[in-house]
């Protein structure tokens, strides 16, 4: 759908006026500082972003969009920011895009880290589109979002990509939605159903955790995608922003969407193969964040971690399991 220029002017608000996390500032200035014009973008979210119950160790998660993926991982390698082979992680972006990679501005377990999505754009504009291949661009970028660079000529572009992710929920979250819904119970569905798309195990009450730290920003901005969708005869008004669907939900549509998010989800399983080699220290990383989700204290036998693609399995499963019970 295309998205409505009221919408379009909520979004470019939030997003360009935000009040910066210092330490998500800096390691996107530290980013640019190496690659250069190899960075097109960088976009802050996640829980540093919404400040949903992040911990001391919680990633600064940044979609880092990039021009020329050689030259950007030939100069995070030449200042020491990557390990890998700049040839290896060029040659992974095509493959199940984004890559992940893990930058820090400072040696030390306790410096800012960032988790970089990295992309380029036009992948990212084909992951905000109809022709998307799985969820996990439109997964995030629907929530909070920040600019925290743009190049010359590029912070249209940006913007753009994150007025279509936020006009998209529609098109996704239509079949889940009751049969009369508000804007509140309209973004509680989308983080409902988007983290039923995710294999991590998130503690019980998550949705609403997040719905309730991010609602400053949520309610706005999806009251007035709801009110377009109503003057466009997508919606119902029922009552003063109480909605309902003007045209129900087909079964062919439900079929359609629903494998949709099994496909998301077996493309995010064998993303975490991919990020193993691209994402620096990724195992400690794991351990942190399931550590953090389920409030589980992981110890890893030494078996564990000297081959964990071998013998870490049953504690994936284990996970899986957990977020299955937990899911709200």
């Amino acid at each position: 759908m295309n998205a409505p220029p009221e919408l379009a002017a909520a979004v470019r608000a939030r997003v360009l006026a935000a009040d910066p996390s210092p330490e998500a500032a800096a390691l996107a200035r530290h980013i640019v500082e190496i690659a250069g014009d190899s960075v097109s973008t960088i976009v802050f979210f996640g829980s540093r972003k919404s400040r949903a119950r992040p911990d001391p160790y919680s990633a600064y998660d940044l979609f880092v969009v990039i021009s020329d993926a050689r030259a950007f991982y030939g100069r995070l390698s030449a200042r020491g920011a990557v390990r890998r082979s700049p040839a290896l992680l060029s040659a992974l972006q095509v493959v199940l895009a984004p890559n992940q990679i893990s930058v820090s501005a400072s040696p030390g377990d306790a410096a800012p880290r960032a988790k970089c999505a990295v992309v380029t754009a036009a992948m990212l504009r084909r992951q905000t589109s109809a022709s998307r291949d799985d969820h996990f661009c439109l997964g995030r970028l629907f929530q909070p979002t920040e600019v925290l660079y743009a190049a010359p000529g590029r912070e249209d572009e940006i913007v753009a990509t994150l007025v279509r992710a936020h006009a998209l929920t529609y098109s996704w979250g239509r079949p889940w939605l009751p049969a009369l819904f508000d804007v509140g119970e309209y973004c509680r569905t989308l983080l409902r159903v988007s983290f039923g798309a995710e294999i991590r195990p998130e503690p019980e009450g998550r949705s609403q955790a997040l719905f309730e730290a991010q609602e400053g920003y949520l309610r706005p901005v999806y009251a007035t995608l709801l009110a377009a969708l109503a003057r466009g005869g997508e919606l119902r008004e029922e009552a003063p922003g109480v909605y309902a669907l003007a045209r129900p939900v087909r079964a062919l549509e439900r079929l359609r969407l629903a494998a949709y998010f099994r496909w998301s989800m077996v493309r995010a399983t064998a993303r975490w193969a991919k990020y193993v080699i691209t994402f620096d220290d990724w195992l400690e990383f794991i351990v942190r964040k399931a550590r953090r989700h389920t409030g589980q204290d992981i110890v890893l036998t030494d078996r564990e971690r000297r081959m964990p693609l071998v013998f870490l399995w049953p504690r994936v499963f284990q996970y899986l399991r957990h977020k299955d019970r937990a899911r709200p």
